[in-house]
């Protein structure tokens, strides 16, 4: 039998129970065409209904809310009843595959409806671009959902582990392709933003909650402390030299350049070293390091000087 490639993710078609059936993302081909040997029958058009794990617990229970949406309830009522089109196809296993994402990383139903309804106004045109798939619609419209609704806990880095976590193909390559299809740019955030994320997941690491007992009466005073200092030191970065690095980055660096400021001014030792800070926001050492050494030993000096006037 000639082998056939799936139509969403354009990955091989393989022989599963007399049907077609893709490896990579259980896409079922509608018409196989395949003679069954334990009935000698012709089997055709295949729906929906019978792709891998078609119905699951999570689409019963956590989208009921979300299927109060008109465009989730109406495909919510069309898998009940089969679909037709490959159109109708490639818009249901979108709305599955966005709902498999927000249900591993407990994205609020609001982002996933606008996901879902930024992501079919992809679909039609993902085919201008070569190795464009449905999976890479659905991150390029998850991540444009999040920054929308300032989720600072969703980045980049995490969805693409999250995607591949749970078997979908995307690359950087692929993303900037969808980036071709829409006006929609994203545009990245003020550093200062992740902060907010940043701080905390600090400052309640095991070992610097402990060190913090000894000169804060609660881990809510060092954060306060901290994020004001942090502030103070991105005032004296010029934000032309910030171009070209990450900003999330940026702000992890300038946390720790707040550290080592506070720990001077307090005249105390850090609390936190490069690879504890690296340690808990999932930041590179040597990254911490270049950058501090870069751009933010002269703001700490200039902070320093300023205060001492």
């Amino acid at each position: 039998m000639e082998e056939s490639v799936c139509p969403l993710c354009n990955s091989r078609l393989v022989l599963v129970d007399d049907e077609l059936v893709c490896e990579s993302c259980g896409y079922v081909a509608q018409d196989t065409n395949i003679i069954s040997s334990e009935f000698g029958q012709k089997k055709t058009s295949y729906e929906l209904g019978s792709q891998i794990g078609f119905k699951n617990q999570y689409l019963q229970e956590n989208f009921s809310r979300i299927g109060e949406s008109s465009s989730l309830k109406y495909y919510r009522m069309l898998s009940e009843r089969w679909l037709k089109t490959e159109r109708e196809n490639e818009e249901y296993y979108c709305m599955k595959v966005i709902s498999r994402v927000c249900e591993k990383l407990a994205i609020p139903e609001n982002v996933a409806v606008y996901a879902f309804e930024f992501s079919k106004r992809l679909l039609s045109k993902r085919l201008e671009h070569e190795g464009v798939t449905v999976p890479i619609v659905c991150l390029y419209a998850l991540m444009i959902s999040c920054k929308k609704s300032k989720i600072d806990r969703i980045t980049m880095k995490k969805l693409f582990r999250t995607f591949r976590t749970l078997g979908y193909r995307v690359s950087l390559a692929a993303l900037a392709k969808v980036s071709c299809l829409t006006n929609t740019a994203i545009e990245p955030k003020p550093v200062e933003e992740y902060l907010t994320t940043i701080i905390p997941s600090i400052a309640t690491n095991p070992v610097v909650l402990e060190r913090a007992k000894k000169y804060y009466l609660s881990p809510v005073e060092y954060e306060r402390k901290l994020y004001r200092t942090t502030i103070a030191i991105l005032s004296h970065v010029d934000k032309y030299r910030r171009g070209g690095h990450n900003p999330y980055a940026l702000a992890t660096t300038a946390a720790y350049a707040g550290e080592i400021t506070i720990s001077k001014i307090e005249h105390r030792p850090p609390l936190f070293s490069q690879r504890i800070i690296s340690e808990s926001v999932d930041v590179a050492e040597y990254t911490i390091r270049e950058q501090y050494s870069e751009l933010f030993r002269e703001a700490v000096n200039k902070l320093l000087h300023d205060l001492d006037k």
